[in-house]
């Protein structure tokens, strides 16, 4: 029992080696997230309050980002259990200001069972696809309404309070 305290010693190396791996999972590049909060910025939400919410995906060619407003479950009440998308306004022509030079910009609508069927998180989304100021290829997917693994951004009680998630 004399070297008992090595085992404890070794558990608290361990927890220190996964924290710092924790930290490191987020490998995004700095302009990236920068890029990101100002695209968010665009999102007007046209009730109440709103929550941007967003996935990076690295390809071998470019940045892959989506981004989408999230939505709101209502929490008791005939409507208990429901997301409600928010309804928001987006000013294009900002987030076009956004990229140094543009090679795509689309407006994709697809049917919801081939939605449903391509795995897209959105049945109606913006797609430009482009350089930003440094250069950097970015393809940007700003999506109508948020994907079902995202849940909801907020939560509406049926005496109207909202808390966040």
């Amino acid at each position: 029992m004399a070297h008992s305290h090595l085992p404890i010693q070794h558990l608290m190396k361990q927890m220190e080696h996964y924290s710092s791996e924790q930290m490191n999972l987020n490998c995004r590049p700095a302009w990236l997230n920068s890029f990101v909060d100002e695209v968010a910025e665009i999102f007007n939400p046209l009730e109440e309050v709103g929550r941007v919410g967003f996935d990076c995906q690295f390809t071998e060619e470019y940045w892959e980002v989506g981004l989408f407003l999230g939505s709101t479950e209502i929490v008791g009440g005939q409507c208990d259990g429901q997301h409600v998308a928010a309804s928001f306004q987006f000013d294009l022509l900002q987030l076009l200001d956004r990229f140094e030079s543009v090679n795509r910009f689309h407006f994709n609508y697809l049917e919801e069972a081939e939605a449903i069927d391509a795995c897209d998180p959105s049945s109606a989304y913006i797609t430009v696809e482009g350089h930003l100021a440094d250069l950097e290829l970015v393809r940007l997917n700003v999506y109508a309404t948020p994907p079902t693994e995202a849940g909801p951004g907020f939560r509406k009680s049926h005496n109207g309070t909202i808390d966040t998630v």
